[in-house]
């Protein structure tokens, strides 16, 4: 537009220079110029219409690129789900098995459930155990079964080693001793169970026997001790012993 507006002003001027006797040669001039203006103007335009055609082009490239991209992406997320079932399937054959390696586990401490049995005595050196003027736990060091470990010979202590029932049983003796009162004690995790026990003015020579059948959890214990100012007797006989077996498991 500002080549028209020179050219206009170059067309006044023209009409200063030459008056009115050259009229059409002045007209003539003035269509030359715009249709010069005109053309420049259309090349412009053409230009500009081509930039835009290319810069259309690379959107539309840039578009087509995205949308493969987005596929692309679309197929990774599908085989990411893909994995992401795969692992929880894993994960619950893995807690499958768990639970069938519990049920074994089980299985096998009921099997061994059965198999829970010691006897013990107080055995040698020949003689009295006893008097002493406080209760004292007894321990019987000579083991004579011992399935399933539960009995510990260092304490005289048996430690059921799962809930069942269980049948305690214990024996005492005393030979040439009327003076003292002959007996045990049975304690359960420390409770007192029972007593078990003959007077000193019974004879010189005296047996006392008990048994009991109790619930046991896994851990309780069981022992025996020997009252205060009682005695008891063992040798190589074996007369003051301490027993137990499992009956069944529960």
């Amino acid at each position: 537009m500002t080549r028209a507006v020179v050219s206009l002003l170059l067309l006044w001027l023209l009409q200063d220079s030459f008056g009115d006797t050259q009229p059409q040669e002045t007209e003539s001039l003035s269509s030359l110029f715009i249709q010069r203006d005109i053309s420049a103007e259309l090349k412009s335009l053409k230009d500009l219409v081509n930039q835009q055609g290319t810069t259309l082009e690379e959107l539309k490239t840039e578009l087509v690129k995205m949308q493969q991209e987005n596929a692309e992406q679309a197929v990774e997320l599908s085989a990411t789900k893909r994995e992401l079932e795969q692992l929880k399937n894993a994960s619950a054959a893995q807690a499958s098995a768990v639970s069938a390696m519990k049920t074994d586990l089980h299985t096998l401490k009921t099997k061994s459930a059965g198999k829970v049995a010691f006897s013990a005595a107080l055995g040698l050196p020949a003689g009295l155990r006893g008097p002493i003027d406080a209760e004292t736990s007894l321990v019987y060091k000579n083991v004579l079964t011992n399935i399933g470990n539960a009995y510990n010979p260092s304490t005289g202590i048996f430690t059921a080693p799962f809930r069942g029932v269980y049948y305690i049983r214990f024996t005492a003796g005393v030979y040439d001793n009327n003076k003292k009162n002959i007996g045990l004690n049975l304690y359960k995790n420390g409770q007192h169970l029972l007593h078990l026990g003959e007077n000193s003015i019974d004879g010189y020579a005296k047996h006392v026997s008990s048994g009991v059948t109790l619930v046991l959890a896994a851990e309780d214990q069981v022992y025996t001790r020997l009252p205060a100012n009682y005695v008891v007797w063992d040798d190589s006989y074996f007369r003051t012993s301490f027993s137990g077996f499992l009956l069944f498991p529960m």
